[in-house]
């Protein structure tokens, strides 16, 4: 008897091709194939997997047999994942909440419906993750923290205890958000940022790139070493 869980990914770029990777290594779940809106139909997809248009997907993987994983990026911050996300509810799919076998959710509150949570994330005790949100790998959601909708936490990030991260905000790779402090909806927090004080909605919040030593990396070896 088969007892995998059957689920088709919604989406067919970059983030479907990872998630199948680890999914197909996931003894609890069978991965069928995958849906998108019918314009992206021409895109190259993810090997090994049918790619079936929005418009015909509940004929060949009906929601009474498979329920959907998000696997779309975060484009126009997450409101194509969002788009996504409600259309396939309308149709009645049950959306899956992925944790990886790897991630440690240690919060007794519910994960919201479709979120994903991948490889060495920590979710502390007392944080919240809301609907449709990616945990991306080695994110730290400390105790107390609240990760709203659509959101998109990328890798090495840390929300510090009490802090916030309200809908639709994209939060780069190790950025931190200091300990009760809120990120404001629709923002884009870029990598290795820190937010130290709460933002307004639609923010943009960068940290300076390195700067190049005006030595090659030679010379600098030969004098400094490494």
């Amino acid at each position: 008897m088969n007892t995998k869980k059957q689920v088709i990914l919604a989406g067919n770029a970059i983030t479907a091709d990872i998630l199948y990777a680890y999914l197909r290594n996931d003894a609890r779940y069978e991965v069928l194939g995958l849906t998108v809106d019918d314009d992206f139909l021409s895109q190259p997809g993810v090997e090994g997997l049918t790619a079936v248009g929005l418009s015909q997907v509940s004929g060949v993987f009906p929601p009474q047999r498979c329920r959907v994983i998000m696997a779309a990026g975060y484009s126009d911050l997450n409101r194509v994942r969002e788009s996504l996300f409600t259309r396939l509810k309308g149709m009645g799919y049950e959306i899956e909440t992925y944790v990886h076998p790897d991630a440690r959710v240690y919060t007794t509150t519910p994960l919201g419906e479709g979120c994903i949570v991948l490889p060495a994330a920590v979710i502390e005790p007392h944080a919240c993750v809301g609907a449709n949100t990616m945990v991306w790998c080695n994110v730290t959601l400390a105790h107390h923290s609240s990760i709203a909708e659509n959101c998109w936490i990328a890798a090495g990030t840390v929300i510090s205890g009490q802090a916030k991260v309200q809908r639709n905000s994209f939060v780069g790779v190790n950025a931190t958000v200091v300990n009760d402090v809120t990120v404001g909806e629709y923002n884009i927090v870029g990598a290795n940022a820190l937010i130290s004080r709460c933002t307004k909605s639609h923010a943009v919040n960068l940290a300076r790139s390195a700067e190049p030593f005006r030595y090659s990396s030679e010379d600098y070896v030969k004098y400094f070493g490494v």
